[in-house]
């Protein structure tokens, strides 16, 4: 299990359907950037970033009018603003919070909350014992 983080034109991601991005203007621009390339093992709308990650194959996905991506690291996070910008979109975590800067990825308190709110009601015990 893990975070997703989504690029969308719509005001939550979950409504992305209602403002796309279309798939035709994903594959144009996957075809466009030299750092990206179809990964049609994955679906015919996954695509690689050959970037400099953390993971072994970062990725990003186009579904239902939105592209995204579970736990992208810094730099696959800044390659979602890039994106964004060129699709006239924003990036939204699953709580539909806005991510602007680089920056905002390693924000103390966003993460503390995203982090406690993945956390099992055990966890959360187990890290109040430990305060």
């Amino acid at each position: 299990m893990g975070w997703e983080m989504y690029i969308t034109k719509a005001e939550t991601w979950s409504e992305s359907a209602d403002n796309p991005i279309s798939s035709v203007e994903w594959l144009k621009l996957v075809e466009e950037d030299e750092e990206l390339s179809l990964n049609p093992r994955n679906g015919e709308f996954n695509a690689i970033w050959r970037g400099e990650s953390e993971h072994i194959d970062p990725w990003l996905d186009w579904n239902r009018g939105c592209v995204y991506s579970k736990q992208p690291d810094v730099a696959l996070y800044c390659k979602m603003l890039q994106i964004a910008e060129r699709l006239n979109a924003k990036v939204l975590d699953e709580d539909d919070r806005e991510y602007v800067l680089p920056s905002d990825l390693l924000n103390p308190s966003w993460a503390k909350s995203a982090m406690l709110k993945r956390m099992s009601l055990w966890e959360r015990f187990v890290a109040m014992l430990k305060k």
